[in-house]
Order: C-alpha cells, then sequence, then structure tokens
C-alpha cells in the first residue's frame, strides 16, 4: 500500500501536492485557531487573565532584582502596570490569597525596601503607587528572593528526587569559566532517555560557544537583559519536523520538545552547570534571523534557548513560587 502512495505522489506536481497538505493543515489547525483568537477578543476568563497579567509583570521585576548587579530604578513602567494590576485585581473582588495575588504584593513591597537599601530616590509616580500598596496590602505575604552559596544551590544534586527537583531554579549569573563540551556531550545523553514519540527522537541540540554567535542571539531574544552576555554557552534547542508523518501529529515536535528540555535542565543541574531557559516566543522575522545565524535547516522548528555557566560561590535566584497540586488538579473519579 505505501508503495502504491509513494508512486501516486510521484505523478502529482508539486505544487499540487503542496496546495493539497496546505489546505488540509489550515482545516487541522482551524479549531485550535478559532479557540485562541476567541480567547483572546472575548472576556471568558477575565480572572485567569488578570492573574495571567500578575505573574508576567512579578516575574519581571523579581528577575529584576536578582541579576548580578540590579540597575537602580529598573523597570519603572513594570512597576506602575502591576501596582495597576493589583488594584484592578482586587476591584474584580478575586481571592486575597491567590498565589499570583500575593507574590505580586510582595515582589513590590521587596522592590520599594531594595531601593529604600541603596538610598535612591524612586521617582514621585512609582513612590507613590508603592506608597499606597505598603498601606493597602498590608495583609498581602509573598516569597522574597533567594540570596545562595553554589554549595548550598548543588546540595541536592545528588539527593533522592524530591529533594533534586525543589533544589532546582533558573540561575542568572555565571562566571567565565569554560564548560566542557564533553559534559554537555553527558548532559545531552542523559537528555535523551526522555520519553520520544515511536522512538523517533526529533530533538536537536545547536551547542554555541562562539562569542560573536552567542551575541547575535542574545539580541534578538527578548528576556535576557542584565544577564545573557555572561553565559559561557547557549543551547538552542529544535526538532526535526520530517520526524511527524502527517498534519495530526503537528504538535509533537512541542510536546517532545518540552520533555527533552526538562531533561536536559534537570541533567544540567545534576552535573553543577547553572541554566536559564529562555523563551523562543518571537514574531517570525527574528525566527528567520536565528535560522540564519545558525544555518538551522527549514526542517527545524525552534523551541528554546537556554542560558548555561558555571555559577559564583554567593549569587540569587527568583522564588517564583509554585501552586500546589490541589490548586492545579481536576480530580474524575466516578
Amino acid at each position: 500500500m505505501g508503495s502504491v502512495k509513494n508512486k501516486l505522489r510521484q505523478l502529482i506536481p508539486q505544487k499540487i501536492l503542496y496546495l493539497y497538505y496546505l489546505r488540509a493543515a489550515k482545516k487541522a489547525v482551524s479549531f485550535d485557531l478559532k479557540r485562541r483568537v476567541h480567547d483572546k477578543v472575548y472576556s471568558d476568563s477575565e480572572a485567569e487573565k488578570v492573574k495571567r497579567d500578575l505573574t508576567l509583570a512579578y516575574h519581571i521585576v523579581e528577575k529584576g532584582l536578582t541579576m548580578p548587579v540590579p540597575r537602580p530604578g529598573f523597570g519603572r513602567p513594570i512597576v506602575v502596570n502591576l501596582v495597576d494590576t493589583v488594584l484592578k485585581y482586587r476591584k474584580l473582588n478575586l481571592p486575597p490569597d491567590e498565589m499570583e495575588y500575593t507574590q505580586s504584593v510582595s515582589v513590590l513591597k521587596e522592590y520599594s525596601d531594595f531601593h529604600e537599601h541603596i538610598k535612591f530616590n524612586l521617582d514621585t509616580e512609582v513612590a507613590g503607587k508603592l506608597a499606597l500598596l505598603e498601606n493597602e496590602f498590608k495583609s498581602a505575604h509573598g516569597l522574597k528572593q533567594i540570596q545562595i552559596s553554589r554549595e548550598e544551590y548543588f546540595k541536592h544534586a545528588n539527593s533522592p528526587f524530591d529533594l533534586f527537583c525543589r533544589s532546582r531554579y533558573s540561575v542568572r549569573n555565571y562566571t567565565s569559566e569554560e564548560i566542557p563540551l564533553a559534559v554537555l556531550h553527558n548532559c545531552i545523553d542523559l537528555a535523551q532517555k526522555s520519553p520520544s514519540f515511536c522512538n523517533r527522537q526529533p530533538n536537536r541540540v545547536h551547542i554555541v560557544k562562539s562569542p560573536g554567535l552567542k551575541k547575535q542571539i542574545l539580541e534578538i531574544q527578548n528576556g535576557n537583559r542584565g544577564f545573557g552576555h555572561m553565559a559561557e554557552t547557549l543551547l538552542v534547542i529544535s526538532s526535526v519536523i520530517s520526524t511527524t508523518k502527517d498534519i495530526h501529529e503537528r504538535n509533537e515536535n512541542h510536546l517532545n520538545g518540552g520533555i527533552f528540555i526538562m531533561s536536559l535542565l534537570n541533567a544540567l543541574h545534576f552535573n553543577h552547570i547553572g541554566a536559564c531557559s529562555l523563551n523562543w516566543g518571537v514574531a517570525n522575522d527574528k525566527d528567520v534571523i536565528l535560522r540564519r545565524i545558525l544555518d538551522i535547516p527549514e526542517n527545524e522548528v525552534l523551541l528554546m534557548i537556554i542560558s548555561c555557566g558555571n555559577v559564583p560561590d554567593h549569587f540569587s535566584i527568583a522564588a517564583s513560587p509554585r501552586k500546589s497540586a490541589k490548586e492545579i488538579t481536576i480530580e474524575h473519579l466516578k
């Protein structure tokens, strides 16, 4: 049967075949696209969207607080927006114990304390909003950023799985010490034990150590300011589209890639290497630029960049609290 299909494909002009597959692809993804567009246009999930906006903003601020050298007055527009979103959350009468809300208030208070400690005068608008927050949200408490030593950070790198998992955080502070290629290859070998659809192993890792290439890549990735330049190595993760059989397997590259990336992050931690996931949710033009920089084939989809480096003796990590299992679990028991 397979040989018959191949012969038929050879008889059909490539342009017609291309249009046929394009039509089939549009039909397959339209249902998902409509759901996503509906979510962005209509306010069916207002509470979730407010919590989303809180998380996006507070995480930027907490990252800024853990930079190797936090810049005085950093993130002004983000801080102003975060205070306004906290006020919006309260106006909607949403639960006062939700993690997104309490952590947002806590991070803003920590931002204020940081500038008070370094004796930096914030501008009138920011200072006023932070003062309002301090007066009206005294009962909300979250987690502060963590000051840690290298020894303490890797203390559980060889511990039982539960302690190991809880000990790994994103690291945004690195030394210039080189990571041997052999160590990186070992980490990738460990990640290769991740589940793979029908063992097709679609993942590819582009190891980037060239200072010039790293600079070009970091310039088009939005989210590494203040620490990206310190990374000794960048790992660019992609996945081969040709390993999927048809359009109904369109999500497999990202699903398999996600499993692989988490295993790789754990392997880096196990080998005492600090790492931070840099998202690749970018516009098409940036995707094209990265492909050109690393000469990545058209049949690979780009998934993520990981910054890596050996860590200094003392550094800071973002608390980034997680919701409990009960908060994210829907149980279907009968």
